[in-house]
């Protein structure tokens, strides 16, 4: 009877993990951006964003390209260097783009390129660059900071290719690289086992679009609950009282 109970247990949590699985996969990729920033995580401040956004422009005047920066808590689980890829795939960025993975949650981090951004900044090179700009404020929790540097080196470099000079004057001034929110801790064993991402949208043209996205979340979010109740339910019914009810007799 033991075997059972135990048996019992271990095929539902598998059922409940299978519940997750197909409404993650459903909204797995983030739309694109209006801009060249998607913070869903919420860990940048709003200067930084803006700073991005104008050292972006001068990117693609200097290089034909620009770096997009999407952040997370969570993955549930997937790589990270795929998930850059296939969102790289998925927001249709160009041959002389990259694309910053910063996933919160997990403390790991992914940078993907295009074909010909790849040629200009090779494998050993994009390894060295995040060891040497971005992994050790990045661990340290200084989002802000970890994000400027390797934008600024990455941004030169491909301008470097290009016989160009990329103009860095007036971004990521000292009152931008501070402390900068956390993300909240509460709720990260809800947002691990679902892969949630708790962010506010910003104030923009895109609002409605993201607001949408986010709506579908929670939408997801309340069917699996519902379902992971009944079959919990059904569970403790089965092992305990049908039992009790049984002896009675």
């Amino acid at each position: 009877m033991r075997m059972i109970r135990i048996f019992a247990l271990a095929l539902a949590l598998m059922l409940c993990a299978g519940l997750a699985a197909p409404a993650f996969a459903e909204t797995k990729y983030p739309p694109r951006p209006q801009g060249t920033v998607a913070d869903l995580a919420g860990v940048l401040g709003e200067q930084t964003i803006a700073d991005m956004e104008t050292l972006n422009t001068r990117i693609n005047t200097a290089a034909g390209g620009q770096l997009y920066v999407l952040t997370r808590h969570f993955l549930g689980g997937v790589n990270a260097a795929n998930y850059a890829k296939k969102v790289f795939d998925v927001w249709g960025l160009g041959s002389n783009d990259a694309l910053l993975l910063m996933v919160i949650g997990e403390e790991t981090y992914a940078i993907a390129l295009g074909s010909t951004a790849e040629k200009t900044v090779p494998t050993d090179t994009q390894i060295s660059l995040m060891a040497n700009h971005f992994r050790t404020p990045f661990l340290a929790r200084q989002y802000d900071e970890a994000l400027a540097d390797v934008a600024v080196q990455l941004g030169q470099t491909l301008a470097k290719a290009k016989n160009q000079s990329l103009d860095v004057t007036g971004l990521f001034g000292q009152t931008v690289l501070q402390s900068t929110p956390q993300p909240q801790t509460t709720d990260d064993w809800w947002y691990g086992m679902f892969a949630r991402d708790d962010y506010d949208a910003r104030e923009s043209d895109n609002d409605r679009y993201w607001q949408d996205w986010r709506n579908q979340w929670n939408h997801e979010e309340t069917r699996i609950n519902w379902r992971s109740v009944i079959i919990w339910g059904l569970v403790i019914y089965f092992l305990f009282f049908r039992k009790k009810r049984r002896h009675r007799r």
